[in-house]
């Protein structure tokens, strides 16, 4: 059997680290492959232009910073296909949905976002841990002390939430990030143990 690619999105501060890690504890507990990833990448995240745009708002026409974006998760996939294909299961810490709901919202049209990412791969499961924009802005104060250019508008995260909403698969597992973690983590286990026996994979005693 293929590796699972599982897909964590939300907005800041809804709960993916510490449903990553729960999840990570789980595969482990079963002894299978894991390998856990992020996108974008570091390197995208630290190219001046992205960080000029990210911290201060200065860009100088969108469409960069996208195809910055698509350049870095293409070029990712590439490593991540390799690893699927050896049966390695994946959890990537945000997805390109994150793209596709960001730059919608800074004024991109939606076919030209998907243009630039191409025929990438849809996960296998896609979870989207949903909480209120006013709770995300708490936690990146309490977590970063302070917002950066975009955080300080009020309504972006109101906006990247319903933008996500547009852009998730129809088949996204959508959780309300408020609930008690174990909780959610129960779900989130439920449906990758439906999704193996889907697939004709190893079953697990494990709850």
């Amino acid at each position: 059997m293929s590796g699972l690619l599982i897909a964590m999105c939300g907005l800041d501060g809804a709960g993916k680290t510490t449903q990553i890690g729960m999840l990570t504890k789980w595969f482990e507990h079963n002894n299978v492959q894991l390998y856990n990833t992020k996108q974008p990448t570091d390197q995208y995240r630290n190219d001046p232009r992205v960080r000029s745009y990210l911290d201060n708002g200065h860009v100088h026409d969108m469409r960069v910073i996208a195809m910055l974006s698509a350049a870095d998760r293409i070029t990712h996939m590439y490593d991540l296909e390799q690893r699927l294909d050896a049966g390695i299961h994946i959890i990537s810490d945000r997805y390109i949905y994150s793209s596709y709901a960001y730059f919608k919202v800074r004024g991109m049209d939606i076919n030209d976002i998907k243009n630039l990412y191409g025929s990438i791969r849809k996960p296998d499961l896609t979870v989207f841990l949903d909480i209120k924009p006013e709770i995300t802005i708490k936690r990146i104060q309490a977590r970063d002390g302070h917002l950066k250019y975009e955080e300080k508008d009020p309504s972006i995260f109101m906006n990247v939430r319903e933008a996500f909403r547009t852009v998730l698969p129809e088949d996204a597992l959508i959780i309300d990030g408020e609930r008690d973690p174990q909780d959610i983590h129960s779900e989130i286990v439920l449906n990758v143990k439906t999704i193996i026996s889907a697939k004709g994979g190893y079953s697990y005693g494990v709850k």
